[in-house]
């Protein structure tokens, strides 16, 4: 039962009298105009005699006429019951009495707060059933929640964020809905996590994305009513499997590592960074060899045996790579297709061959901001650097996951 109601005063007090004794709050805000506000009085006189016993205070509007007066005082009558320290959860607003002008104005100024809102109507009316409700006849409708229906725009902020990458953003909304939604709290606190998961997963922190996405129940999501919703859960669900095999080989270097990298440099560029996306496709070079290495010789790049190592290099390797404080040889990126070419491997062969041209791209990468230089990466190095990883053959694009869509 709700604590505290904000009731538009008309000038047929039953209604009014009907509803405050089947909410039974302990304080009430009364939004009157100059004809009604004598009403007040008589209507908490008739709800005493019903056994209750309420505070309230009144708001007058002066001009029924001008809906912007009527507005500026329906925000005085809801302040009244914000200032008294009341929670949304704890509000209703009866918005059945009064002018035209006046019910408009109070829905329009309690809206944004989250506020369930009810009505009293009924069945029997004077002028041949177009007029006021039969006193005695009246009914109270159950009391609605407008942002379970009405929070469109917010569904599509939340989308428009989450398909461009602001996941941050995206939750922000996403809990300010929580709060004021009452049907669909479970659903937005589900929908939540998922956004969680994926910025999470952005951040190449892939356990917290994971414990995230289960958390969200995507079964769960996926028997909604809601057509965009459960699209979008499938998609979640989908990239959830692959998430659980990333994690499972997570500090080692693997495919789908590989193809996850990719994916996140692809984000990067159709955000417009594409510094951070060359970085992302140069990392990318590096642990396509190291996964080579490590899947097809065994051989881990940050602690190199020096019996795997080719005679014709293994003294290049201990002169340049071998750690003075723990004595492990750890190679750089160039080493490391030196050592597959060495190793006559085809992936090594294949970079051996288009060393050069992958050097004219290092040095365009090098002027960035976030190497060495102080210009912007162009979008031609990104596409560039982008089409000579695809030229190894490492791995196929559509393997890489794929972020669901929103269409809400």
């Amino acid at each position: 039962m709700p604590k505290a109601m904000i009731i538009s005063v008309g000038g047929t007090p039953a209604p009014i009298i009907k509803s405050i004794c089947e909410y039974k709050p302990e304080f009430i805000s009364f939004l009157a105009s100059q004809d009604t506000c004598d009403l007040v009085a008589s209507i908490k006189k008739e709800v005493v005699s019903h056994g209750l016993n309420i505070k309230s205070e009144t708001t007058l509007a002066n001009d029924i006429n001008d809906l912007v007066h009527c507005h500026e005082k329906a925000e005085e009558a809801v302040e009244r019951v914000i200032t008294k320290g009341y929670r949304k959860e704890d509000i209703i607003v009866d918005y059945t009495g009064g002018t035209k002008n006046m019910s408009v104005s109070l829905a329009l100024a309690s809206i944004s707060y989250g506020f369930s809102f009810s009505y009293v109507g009924g069945k029997e009316r004077t002028k041949n059933g177009v007029g006021i409700v039969v006193n005695g006849q009246e009914e109270i409708y159950p009391s609605v929640n407008p942002w379970d229906f009405l929070a469109i725009e917010e569904r599509k902020k939340i989308a428009t964020l989450f398909n461009t990458y602001q996941f941050k953003a995206a939750k922000n909304l996403t809990d300010t809905l929580l709060e004021k939604t009452t049907k669909f709290k479970s659903l937005f606190k589900k929908i939540g996590f998922l956004i969680e998961g994926y910025y999470e997963w952005d951040l190449f922190r892939h356990q917290k994305a994971l414990d995230l996405l289960k958390r969200a129940k995507i079964e769960e999501i996926l028997e909604t009513d809601d057509k965009s919703i459960k699209v979008f859960a499938k998609g979640a669900e989908t990239n959830r499997f692959f998430l659980e095999e990333i994690v499972k080989n997570e500090k080692k270097p693997s495919g789908l590592l590989i193809l996850d990298l990719y994916a996140n440099a692809e984000r990067r560029f159709n955000e417009g960074k594409v510094d951070d996306a060359v970085l992302r496709l140069y990392r990318l070079v590096e642990m396509i060899a190291q996964e080579r290495l490590f899947r097809k010789y065994g051989i881990d790049v940050s602690d190199v045996k020096e019996e795997k190592i080719p005679e014709g290099l293994k003294g290049e390797f201990i002169k340049n790579y071998k750690s003075q404080f723990d004595g492990k040889i750890k190679i750089s990126q160039t080493a490391t297709f030196k050592l597959l070419n060495a190793l006559h491997d085809e992936l090594g062969n294949t970079f051996k061959l288009n060393e050069k041209r992958f050097l004219a791209i290092q040095s365009s990468r090098n002027y960035s901001y976030l190497a060495h230089g102080f210009e912007s990466s162009k979008e031609k190095t990104f596409l560039t650097l982008r089409d000579f990883i695809l030229e190894l053959n490492m791995f196929e694009v559509k393997d890489a996951p794929v972020f669901p869509k929103m269409e809400i």
